[in-house]
């Protein structure tokens, strides 16, 4: 008896000190002795960490069987509501998901108040927020949660229920409300009151989601710092992987795009076996990326396998829309928005201004303004420097001459103070636009060579193309730059690697006939006589 009390407390310990393997090791130990429920719930939690889903599921699923073969409700009712999430992120779906959760409430419904209540109510909404992304229910489960939390003086379970309404609120475009919430619960946790690492790493996730859907990206840059420190230290590395994801979005924002790329590739490769979202997330991601790169097909083959995630579909969308097909282009962001609950403010903020873009190309005049009012009216709410730069991009738009020129000023302005180059750079070059219809050619020339500096510093080929194209036209010159086919950059890049042909057509698939043919074609776009005079020109100019 002595030594089975003596197994249990070694795996729970290497549990609580964050040992997931050894903490699995002992639970299958103790498993292989005789059933027990507490150590097949300890057996998910470790297999959790370790980012093994099925074993995960399977271990909560052995754990309710168990409770319930014993007529332990509590147990059961713990495991089901275990399931209730994990199957969601997992991959399993919504409809076992809910399934699960309503076992736990038939459950739980018959018995007196315990903290398994608030705890089924906390995953009620984490569930309304992934799956159905309807801000009020979930904020009314939060609020329900920390009740409990309060009346059992459970600190962990009202932390995580004030965190998750106060991210509701933000959700529904009420940041000056919901902020203070999260603040709250972040204190506790960094000062040690959540004492579970899952909560607590949910915790800060939470915060960073909010800081990225209001724009606050100084915030959350700061924050996704700190975390992925901690989550490094203490080997947290589901919850690494997911804040590395979240901060590679705010560097693609804030035009870091060497580190964000760096990052989403790796979190790619290393997740390759994982069941989680996050890989799909990352996915969408390095395909916007790419985009905004100009290395389209690259661009559209990441988007393809995340073909049915929203950011993907609009970043399809806007792909599109500049090859000129604008009424697909519209359709599919319209049937994004038409998914996306219109209480779900800050959401359907990020996909507005292609919306209003891609619905004035397609002639649809009425779509576009009511799209420009809704994220104008969103900007309002929250108040910070990107949104009100993104709704006087769609007001600058919809507008003609001087007033277009205006809001293109008021656009370049918000996007500069917000330290956000991409944005800025397509503002400016929009301004430059607006400007020479109104005969400015000073004004025009000017941004147009700002816009220049930002695009080339970033790399973004396509749109660094097309301002190099207008300050030609501008000067009258036609100044242009050699624009490679995608086929001609991956075989320049192979040249830069010292490749020969022949292994330049083996690495791509292709005779060394046509690698001979498409560098005659570089040599030549390029005005250059060597294949390392290429590289070299390529290089400078940014083409590779």
């Amino acid at each position: 008896m002595g030594s089975r009390a003596g197994a249990e407390d070694s795996a729970d310990q290497h549990l609580r000190a964050g040992r997931w393997g050894a903490a699995r090791d002992c639970f299958l130990r103790q498993l292989a002795e005789r059933p027990d429920g507490g150590a097949y719930e300890g057996l998910a939690q470790a297999l959790w960490w370790l980012d093994d889903g099925a074993g995960c599921l399977a271990a909560r699923e052995s754990a309710y069987r168990l409770y319930r073969d014993q007529a332990d409700d509590l147990g059961a009712a713990r495991a089901a509501t275990s399931l209730g999430y994990d199957s969601l992120l997992f991959g399993e779906g919504e409809a076992v998901a809910r399934g699960w959760r309503g076992l736990a409430h038939g459950l739980l419904d018959r018995l007196p108040e315990t903290v398994e209540q608030g705890w089924l109510a906390v995953r009620e909404a984490e569930a309304v927020i992934a799956a159905q992304g309807d801000p009020p229910f979930a904020q009314a489960w939060a609020e329900q949660a920390a009740a409990v939390g309060v009346r059992q003086q459970d600190a962990d379970l009202s932390h995580a229920a004030t965190a998750l309404a106060g991210l509701a609120l933000t959700l529904a475009g009420c940041p000056e409300e919901g902020a203070p919430l999260l603040d709250r619960a972040v204190t506790a946790a960094t000062t040690g009151e959540v004492r579970d690492a899952m909560w607590m790493g949910k915790i800060y996730c939470w915060l960073i989601i909010a800081c990225q859907q209001t724009r606050d990206l100084s915030r959350a840059d700061e924050w996704c710092r700190r975390v992925e420190t901690v989550c490094e230290r203490r080997q947290l590395s589901p919850l690494f992987t997911a804040c590395r994801i979240q901060h590679s979005s705010v560097l693609i924002e804030r035009g870091t795009w060497s580190q964000a790329e760096t990052n989403l590739t790796e979190v790619m490769d290393e997740a390759v076996p994982s069941r989680r979202h996050s890989r799909l997330d990352a996915v969408v991601l390095l395909g916007e990326l790419r985009r905004r790169q100009g290395r389209i097909r690259e661009a559209e083959e990441l988007l393809r396998q995340a073909e049915f995630e929203p950011g993907a579909i609009v970043s399809q969308a806007m792909i599109r829309l500049s090859r000129g097909e604008r009424m697909q282009a519209w359709t599919a962001i319209s049937g994004v928005l038409a998914g996306i609950p219109e209480h779900q403010r800050t959401v359907r903020a990020s996909f507005l201004l292609p919306a209003v873009q891609t619905a004035l190309a397609a002639g649809d005049e009425e779509a576009a303004r009511n799209c420009a009012d809704e994220l104008r009216t969103t900007a309002g709410l929250v108040g910070n420097g990107p949104l009100q730069g993104l709704a006087a991009a769609a007001d600058a738009t919809l507008a003609v001459g001087s007033e277009a020129v205006a809001q293109w000023h008021t656009a370049v302005r918000w996007f500069h103070e917000s330290r956000l180059p991409f944005d800025e750079g397509e503002s400016r070059l929009a301004l430059a636009t607006a400007l020479l219809a109104l005969g400015d050619e000073g004004g025009a020339g000017e941004q147009v060579g700002r816009a220049i500096e930002l695009l080339e510093g970033l790399g973004a080929r396509e749109r660094l193309d097309d301002a190099i194209r207008l300050r030609g036209q501008l000067s009258g010159r036609h100044e242009t730059r050699p624009v490679l086919t995608e086929r001609e950059v991956e075989i320049l890049r192979c040249v830069a690697q010292g490749m020969t042909n022949q292994q330049i057509a083996q690495t791509l698939t292709v005779s060394p006939h046509t690698v001979h043919r498409h560098l005659s074609h570089i040599l030549g776009k390029l005005e250059q006589p060597t294949r390392a005079g290429a590289v070299a020109h390529a290089l400078s100019h940014h083409l590779l």
